[in-house]
């Protein structure tokens, strides 16, 4: 029997097999049966996602883009019948313009069917279809039948004429000493930055013209060396490094290059200067007498100087010994600050009277930060016993040599060259050193204007013992005569220089000496001490200093005699000191960092920002906080450390609008205002910036004009 679920099963005709008779006569015969099959189901739009290209171009129809399919109706079958051609650009079949207006989904699986954008400034194009599938009326689009044709929009992007812009150039100078010990400087998007809307940061290229002409750029992440390109992700990655030549003195290189996008779009060559510094002694060898006292050596840097550089200093003892023969500064590193050029590292030269043999020792700088070494980093000083009072020198016979040799030694202790801010040499009050018209003289030599009774018959004498000290040094500075003494000498001192007539005549650092003083006692390092007048009328028993205590007087010393004690400016008042003191400062704050209030200070200026990003700093960079002002005192000084330029301090309302407090959590007991306190701040408003005379005024803590801070932090002793 056959069933009608087997035939419509049945893949072939189906044949029914049947026998006829009459009783007499039998007939056996074959009933066929044709089955035909039935369309009934439609065409399905599964896919019309529309087209984009750029202006000008071609590109495929893709099955990812339009797409339909039936059930039973092979692809070759389903058919695409155009109802409104495109009117910006052509279609083509097979690589020829589309003629009969139709094709197949088969055309389209095979990547047969292409549109092409003739260009210009139209971006919108489109074309109309209804699909067949030769057997049924009508298509489903989005679970609807129709059977008016539907768009498939093709959208043309304007073509990408336009460059990538440069957004900033500035000259590389920070110096990394890396782990192998080269020396490199990253160039990063903090220095070089290019932009394009139209372009992804991996697709704007530097193309280099030019590579470097004394170092050479390398990637980090893949170790290669550097030749054609790198892209601006390369740039934000950090990854891009410039490796200095170590086997070259140079301070600087350039390299040329260019910025394009994808489609050959090209900017302006440009040039990138990349600069830095080198650090070394300005001389290798020194000779110095065992009495001269201080022997400053100098440290130089040249090349590019508007950073702050850090170079350390190693003593070796080879004969010499630290303590012994010699002493140095607690401080094992050389600061530049920016712009400075030259700087001084004292060495105290120990005199114990005995004869012996020359001294030797060796000093080594090494660990530079922001700077390269130079060829120049170890400096011999060898040290000549006075042997009866006189320092003879090793090669006195030749006597060129020896005169050379007494200008070095004048060089190496001119005052002029000793250094007023290097750790651990105190300064007494001084004048402004001679300029280099002014011949500066010692042990015998004879100054412009003097005679050789003058510089013989200047002396300073103590009353009570009859001693005469002679001065080491003796130089003019304008109208006035400068006289070094080296050593402490407690005892009442006046000029034995003059007649009786003419003793008024105010040359020690004392003034109006009426009884025996005791001066403390200064470390080794620091034995060397200026004269100056004082203008000042005595009030009693207080202090009479010379001048107000300024930033411009900071370091320098003043010994009232009337009461026997000694006062250091430290830049805002005159403050007593003693060795005790010097060595617990000495120990405090470390370089770069300045006490006061109990707290050490120190100004930013490697870096803008805002308040937000100031304060983030302070925690994060210097572990510290945003600088809290205890007093008008504390605030002058503070504005005179930022260099009497607007800067960030600690206080704000930001958790509670009119309730200010400092960062750091210390309770507000002094406010600067420039107008009194701000009553209704405006949004946002709500951090404060000293500025015009170090007067505070609200401003954005995290929009605005960028700004140096001071970071402090409280010192624990």
């Amino acid at each position: 029997m056959v069933t009608h679920e087997s035939m419509l099963k049945a893949a072939l005709p189906l044949f029914a097999r049947f026998i006829i008779s009459n009783g007499l006569w039998t007939k056996h015969g074959v009933f066929e049966i044709t089955l035909e099959t039935m369309d009934r189901s439609l065409p399905v739009v599964t896919r019309n996602k529309g087209l984009r290209l750029t202006e000008g171009t071609m590109s495929l129809l893709s099955p990812d883009l339009l797409q339909v399919t039936d059930p039973d109706t092979p692809a070759e079958n389903i058919t695409f019948l155009l109802g409104q051609l495109p009117q910006h650009g052509q279609l083509y079949l097979r690589g020829t313009v589309l003629l009969k207006h139709s094709f197949t989904q088969q055309d389209v699986d095979s990547g047969k069917v292409a549109y092409h954008h003739s260009g210009g400034n139209s971006q919108m194009d489109c074309f109309t279809f209804v699909v067949t599938d030769r057997m049924n009326q009508g298509f489903v689009v989005d679970g609807r039948v129709r059977e008016e044709p539907v768009p498939f929009t093709i959208q043309a992007n304007q073509l990408d004429k336009t460059a990538p812009r440069l957004m900033y150039l500035h000259s590389p100078s920070q110096v990394r000493r890396l782990k192998n010990g080269c020396y490199g400087i990253y160039i990063t998007s903090r220095v070089l930055k290019a932009s394009d809307p139209d372009t992804q940061d991996d697709q704007i290229i530097f193309k280099i013209l030019r590579g470097p002409l004394h170092g050479h750029l390398e990637n980090t992440t893949t170790g290669e060396f550097i030749h054609e390109k790198f892209s601006q992700k390369d740039l934000n990655s950090k990854t891009i490094l410039y490796i200095i030549n170590p086997s070259l003195e140079v301070n600087s290189d350039t390299m040329e290059f260019q910025i394009m996008d994808p489609t050959g779009n090209s900017a302006t060559p440009q040039i990138l200067e990349l600069k830095w510094s080198h650090i070394e002694w300005s001389q290798t060898e020194y000779e110095v007498c065992e009495n001269a006292g201080v022997l400053p050596l100098e440290v130089t840097r040249r090349g590019y100087s508007m950073d702050s550089a850090f170079v350390g200093v190693k003593v070796n003892q080879v004969s010499a010994t630290i303590g012994k023969d010699f002493t140095v500064t607690v401080s094992k590193l050389v600061q530049f600050d920016p712009g400075m050029s030259t700087k001084m590292w004292n060495i105290a030269i120990t005199y114990d009277g005995l004869e012996e043999d020359d001294e030797v020792f060796e000093v080594i700088l090494n660990s530079p930060v922001n700077a390269v070494l130079g060829t120049k980093t170890k400096a011999a000083v060898k040290i000549l016993d006075s042997k009866g009072g006189w320092c003879r020198p090793s090669y006195s016979s030749n006597q060129s040599q020896h005169n050379a040799w007494e200008k070095s030694i004048w060089r190496l202790l001119s005052p002029g060259l000793s250094s007023p801010t290097s750790a651990g040499s105190p300064h007494l009050e001084r004048r402004p050193p001679p300029s280099s018209k002014q011949l500066a003289v010692t042990r015998g030599d004879t100054p412009p204007g003097f005679d050789s009774m003058d510089l013989s018959q200047r002396k300073l004498r103590s009353r009570g013992n009859g001693l005469a000290v002679r001065p080491s040094s003796v130089y003019r500075n304008g109208t006035d005569i400068i006289y070094n003494y080296h050593g402490m000498i407690s005892l009442k001192l006046e000029d034995d220089s003059f007649p009786t007539r003419k003793r008024k005549t105010k040359v020690p650092v004392t003034r109006q000496p009426q009884k025996t003083i005791k001066v403390a006692e200064l470390p080794q390092a620091d034995k060397v001490e200026s004269t100056t007048d004082s203008h000042f009328p005595r009030q009693g028993h207080l202090p009479s200093f010379p001048r107000n205590c300024t930033a411009e007087l900071n370091g320098l010393f003043h010994f009232e005699e009337g009461i026997q004690k000694l006062y250091q400016c430290n830049g805002i008042a005159w403050k007593t000191w003693s060795p005790q003191t010097k060595d617990k400062e000495d120990q405090s704050c470390p370089d770069g960092w300045h006490l006061h209030s109990g707290y050490c200070h120190t100004l930013v200026t490697e870096q803008k920002g805002t308040w937000a990003m100031a304060t983030q700093a302070c925690r994060e960079q210097h572990l510290g906080s945003l600088v809290t002002v205890f007093s008008s005192q504390h605030m002058d000084w503070l504005w005179d450390l930022g260099g009497r330029k607007p800067f960030w301090i600690g206080l704000n309302d930001r958790e509670h609008g009119g309730h200010w407090e400092w960062v750091s959590g210390e309770p507000v007991v002094f406010t600067n205002w420039r107008r009194g306190p701000p009553k209704n701040s405006k949004p946002g408003r709500n951090c404060i910036l000293a500025q015009q005379r170090g007067k505070w005024q609200t401003k954005n803590c995290h929009k605005g004009k960028s700004h140096h801070f001071v970071c402090s932090w409280k010192l624990e002793i």
